[in-house]
This record gives structure tokens, sequence and C-alpha cells, in this order.
């Protein structure tokens, strides 16, 4: 019963036009772009620190690799059934490069900098992401933010730059952040959390 069964999957999948390729959502970009932490107006690169969430898509986790892909590579998810799911959904999506602000330091140790003092936090503020909600058409859901959180992509900086179009550092960590009730587009206390605003 499994082979015919197998068969006229790949029959339907010839039938349908399928193009889906397995384990692409894992498959990263090198790199991410980022305004310069001198200069706004200025892209630079950074490489893209992705082993934290494989690792955890590989243990079922996933949402922080569908997180990458639509808020800091600002693209969908490459995974089957996902365009046409959410092909009704109207609104854009943002990245890294939109970033509107962006502080130094933090004030607890991450990865390999001891002291938090050259970690960068860029602060973006999503519209829309994609979410992990499978059903029969696509795992990937699209769906709006809520309106009182930021989201803070880190990066930590290399000790010397290879040069204009070198890689700044390395994104290492993301997360959702409460706004701060003063300042919305903030995150929460971040006069305390962070060091010193670049822009």
């Amino acid at each position: 019963m499994a082979v015919p069964q197998k068969a006229g999957c790949r029959m339907a999948a010839k039938v349908l036009n399928i193009a889906y390729k397995p384990g692409a959502w894992l498959d990263f970009p090198a790199t991410v772009h980022a305004p310069s932490p001198e200069d706004r107006a200025v892209q630079c690169a950074f490489m893209l620190g992705s082993a934290d969430a494989i690792t955890m898509a590989r243990i079922g986790r996933r949402q922080l690799t569908f997180e990458m892909w639509s808020i800091i590579l600002g693209v969908e998810p490459p995974v089957a059934g996902c365009a046409h799911r959410n092909r009704k959904m109207q609104g854009e999506l943002t990245k890294l490069a939109d970033a509107h602000a962006l502080f130094k330091g933090i004030q607890r140790p991450l990865a390999d900098d001891d002291d938090g003092s050259q970690v960068l936090a860029y602060v973006l503020s999503p519209k829309f992401m994609y979410e992990i909600n499978p059903d029969m058409v696509s795992v990937a859901l699209k769906v709006a933010v809520p309106q009182d959180v930021v989201f803070v992509v880190y990066a930590r900086l290399n000790k010397a730059s290879d040069g204009p179009s070198g890689a700044r550092g390395t994104v290492t960590h993301w997360h959702f952040v409460e706004t701060d009730p003063a300042f919305p587009t903030l995150p929460v206390d971040f006069s305390s959390r962070y060091r010193t605003r670049l822009w």
C-alpha cells in the first residue's frame, strides 16, 4: 500500500508543478547587510551566525529560523506552499537594513564578548513576519506583529575590520522586546539595557 501512495504523490507533484527543495529553509546566506555603526546611510556586511537557529530547528523549535528569514533577511521562508498559503496577506516584510535605531554595548556578556562592550543591538519595528503554523498547505503563516514589541538583532563586532567591504562582525542572536512606554519605537528600559546609542 505504501508504494502506490509514494508513486501517487510523485505523480501529483508533477501535475501540480511543485518546485520544492527539502532543507532549503536551513540554507542561509553567509552574510546580511545592515546600516553601518558610524553612518546609518552606509550599508555594511555582517556574517550570519545561524548555528543556534539550525540547532533549535533540528530539535523542533523552528520559530527562530522563520524570524531570521522574515525579519532579518526580509523574505518569506523557502518552505513548500508558503507563497500559495499566504497569497492574500498583504504587507511588506522588514529586514536588518531597515533598522531605525542602534545601540552599542549591552549590560551582560554575550557569546565571546566577556563584558558585552563590543555588541551592537539593531532595533527594528516589523509589521509582519512568518510563524510556524502547520496546515495542509504549508507550515508557514504570515501574521501581523503586535504593536507593543520591537525586534532586536545582536551583532558581535570583529576586533579588526577586513576593509570597507569586509564583514564588520557576526549576527549572533535576535528576539522580540517590549516597547518602552515613553519611547514606543525603542526597547523597554533601553537606557539601562544598553550602554550607548549610536543613532
